[in-house]
């Protein structure tokens, strides 16, 4: 049995960092999934509450690595 982790930039700031492909918060750009670091959600969630939107909760294991099985 083995693990993975991905390591990419964040879409907001750019910033290299690790995290689960299956469950890392993302958007969709330009046709691709692309995901966004734990300091953005963060950065965005108060914006997001003071405009009346539910903030994003990233699952608890989105910036851990991922069983092998897990992966598409």
């Amino acid at each position: 049995m083995g693990y993975a982790i991905c390591f990419g930039p964040c879409l907001s700031c750019g910033n290299m960092f690790g995290y689960n492909p299956v469950r890392v918060p993302s958007l969709t750009w330009k046709g691709n999934k692309e995901p966004i670091c734990k300091s953005c959600i963060d950065r965005i969630n108060p914006r997001r509450i003071a405009n009346g939107l539910d903030p994003i909760v990233p699952h608890p294991e989105a910036y851990e690595p991922c069983n092998e099985n897990e992966l598409p």
